[in-house]
């Protein structure tokens, strides 16, 4: 009997070990859209342009479970944007929960005069008035003040560096 007793003793220290090493469970998807959710309310909520007439407008969200058992969730926040142009301007934003946080990955805008294409924090710029195209990252672009896309406000203002902020 002291022996059955033993073992399960060692047994529990050791499930004990194993289960402390696993890493957090993700939140319920209820959850994830939730603070997803979040996101986009604080981005209704913004300006960007230099005369605070670029705004947000129709934003939508959408949440995509993983295919795979050891994919993380992604999401898309697509939106159009108010700014002064001669026609409707467009943008989508990718996110992945990773870490216990939705990071911004990658986005595109699109205007009468540019495509803008955003990974992490680097950005391209197809523009009809230059046969180049214009690269650079953001932290260079923020100090610069020339880049006038929401992409920037998303990742530095609503976001930490491209990062959920939790409370």
């Amino acid at each position: 009997m002291n022996l059955l007793l033993t073992f399960c003793l060692i047994l529990n220290i050791f499930m004990s070990n194993v289960i402390a090493d696993l890493p957090d469970p993700v939140p319920a998807s209820n959850q994830l859209y939730n603070r997803l959710e979040k996101i986009k309310n604080s981005m209704a909520k913004m300006r960007f342009c230099y005369n605070d007439s670029c705004f947000y407008r129709n934003l939508t969200s959408k949440l995509i479970p993983p295919s795979q058992e050891n994919e993380p969730y992604r999401a898309t926040i697509s939106a159009s944007i108010d700014r002064p142009s001669a026609s409707p301007d467009l943008a989508d934003y990718h996110f992945i929960f990773r870490n216990d946080r939705w990071q911004l990955v990658a986005g595109e805008e699109y205007t009468d005069v540019a495509d803008f294409s955003f990974v992490d924090d680097r950005y391209e710029i197809n523009s009809v008035h230059s046969s180049r195209l214009q690269t650079g990252n953001l932290d260079q672009a923020r100090k610069q003040g020339k880049l006038r896309a929401g992409y920037l406000v998303l990742y530095y203002e609503i976001l930490d560096r491209g990062v959920e902020r939790l409370p």
